[in-house]
């Protein structure tokens, strides 16, 4: 799933989350902030806020924003997409970074895992891009109205199509793609080279040693099984280790006729 994929999946299962009232706050503490459609008010307490750190009993519209991103990639990655307004509730305050940043894209653009702000006297509000719908833009927002697509101040986490946007910003999700860690598995006796989503690798490949210090040439075939002994290549003939600490690495024929392994 794309990092964008990941963004709106996780807005989308907050969708009819109800903010509480300051009561049950008092009452039940945390504890309140867990059930999605449960002791609901009209304070502007919510469980984005305990777990960003945010304020409690103010609009939480950026809060729910902030609380999706660190839900996808942590604190510290939610930080950087938001271009250093991780601790910030302030929906201008976000977009103004962002902007300066250079994130701002034409609303025409707008895509899933965007974020779309719009003014108000006295500040702002803001909701993630799900996609785009008959030429509107489809939202999930936080501190909404279910029945009002302009509420800035609602008590619930909703969806919308349409709505007055005015800006429209794209976190730099390359931050938090993540690279293809690459190990060695073996199954029945058979040496793979895969991947965290199961994918071995097939053909020549340079691998660096766990220890770091050499790097040797390995061949796996179709199937992705790592090759030892004598295999022919391409036409070619060649050799690899058949067994010890260095199995499969490629060797190479000195002057003398004897096999080594070849240190890259």
């Amino acid at each position: 799933m794309s990092a964008q994929g990941q963004v709106v999946g996780i807005a989308q299962a907050e969708v009819g989350y109800l903010e509480k009232s300051l009561r049950a706050w008092d009452l039940y503490g945390i504890n309140c902030l867990y059930d999605k459609t449960k002791y609901a008010g009209a304070d502007n307490i919510t469980k984005y806020a305990y777990e960003t750190g945010h304020a409690q009993n103010q609009p939480w519209c950026m809060t729910f924003v902030v609380w999706v991103l660190m839900a996808a990639f942590g604190k510290d990655k939610a930080n950087k997409l938001l271009c250093g307004k991780f601790k910030s509730a302030s929906t201008m305050d976000t977009k103004d970074a962002m902007v300066k940043a250079g994130r701002q894209v034409p609303l025409e653009q707008a895509r899933g895992g965007d974020i779309v702000f719009r003014s108000r006297s006295g500040g702002g509000h803001v909701g993630i891009v799900k996609g785009v719908q008959n030429g509107k833009i489809v939202t999930i927002e936080g501190n909404t109205s279910v029945n009002d697509p302009t509420a800035w101040n609602g008590g619930c986490v909703g969806e919308h199509v349409g709505g007055s946007w005015k800006w429209c910003c794209r976190p730099d999700y390359s931050i938090v793609v993540q690279e293809d860690v690459w190990k060695w598995v073996q199954v029945d006796g058979i040496w793979y080279y895969q991947n965290q989503d199961g994918v071995n690798k097939n053909g020549w490949e340079k691998i660096k040693e766990t220890d770091g210090t050499e790097v040797h040439w390995y061949f796996f075939d179709n199937e992705g099984r790592m090759q030892t002994g004598a295999q022919k290549i391409g036409g070619n003939w060649c050799f690899f280790m058949p067994e010890g600490p260095l199995q499969g690495a490629l060797c190479i024929t000195d002057n003398l006729g004897y096999q080594h392994v070849w240190d890259i």
